[in-house]
């Protein structure tokens, strides 16, 4: 796995995901099983993008390979926004390997 040196717009996008409260659907609604997934995003991989920190290979591989499966349709606004960042993080994962 490689190291992380992110730009100042990556930064923010990880540290505005590292700041959002996990919507309601995350973590009571419909997609509740998800709430753990999310949490492990939010301390593991934005801890180690924002630090520049490797990130383990079988969180990498849970997220990359396995993901999670939401309609978007079933999102409010908030959970969409929340929703989005999570495929912002997935994305600068992916980009820095």
């Amino acid at each position: 796995m490689a190291k992380y040196n992110l730009t100042k717009e990556e930064k923010c996008i990880v540290n505005k995901f590292h700041k959002y409260t996990i919507p309601f659907i995350f973590s009571s609604g419909k997609y509740c099983g998800y709430m753990q997934y999310f949490e492990l995003i939010d301390f593991e991989v934005c801890h180690a993008l924002l630090k520049g920190k490797i990130i383990d290979k079988k969180i990498y591989n849970m997220i990359i390979l396995e993901g999670v499966d939401i309609t978007k349709e079933d999102l409010d606004k908030n959970a969409l926004e929340f929703y989005n960042l999570y495929l912002a993080i997935v994305g600068l994962v992916k980009k820095y390997n």
